[in-house]
C-alpha cells in the first residue's frame, strides 16, 4: 500500500527536520560523539525521505531497501565508534579542536 499525499509530505517534512537538525548537531558541537550522532540523525532523515518516496511507486522495493539500509548504518555505527576510540587512546579527548591542534 502506497502512501497517501498528505502522509508522504508530513513523512517528507519530518525527514527533512532531521536532515537539519543533524547538520546543526554536526556542525555547532566539538565534540565528536556529538558530531557523530548529528551525522546519524541527518543521515536517517535521508533515508526516511528516500523510502518515503520509493514507497509511493515499488513499497516491495522500499521495505527490502529499509532492511538492507538498517544493516549498512549498524555497521557505519560499529566502525565509526572503533575509529572515534583508537582516536580518543592517541589524543587522550574527544574534543575536534584538540585534534586538529594536533595534527590529527
Amino acid at each position: 500500500m502506497a502512501l497517501e499525499t498528505g502522509v508522504a509530505q508530513v513523512v517528507l517534512l519530518l525527514a527533512s527536520l532531521l536532515v537539519g537538525i543533524g547538520v546543526y548537531g554536526m556542525t555547532a558541537s566539538r565534540s565528536l560523539l556529538r558530531q557523530m550522532l548529528g551525522a546519524e540523525v541527518a543521515f536517517n532523515g535521508v533515508i526516511l525521505a528516500v523510502l518515503a518516496l520509493l514507497s509511493a511507486s515499488n513499497p516491495t522495493f522500499a521495505t527490502s531497501l529499509a532492511i538492507l539500509l538498517v544493516a549498512i548504518v549498524a555497521g557505519e555505527v560499529i566502525v565509526t565508534v572503533a575509529i572515534i576510540a583508537g582516536m580518543y587512546r592517541f589524543v587522550r579527548s574527544l574534543e575536534s579542536s584538540v585534534m586538529e591542534e594536533d595534527g590529527v
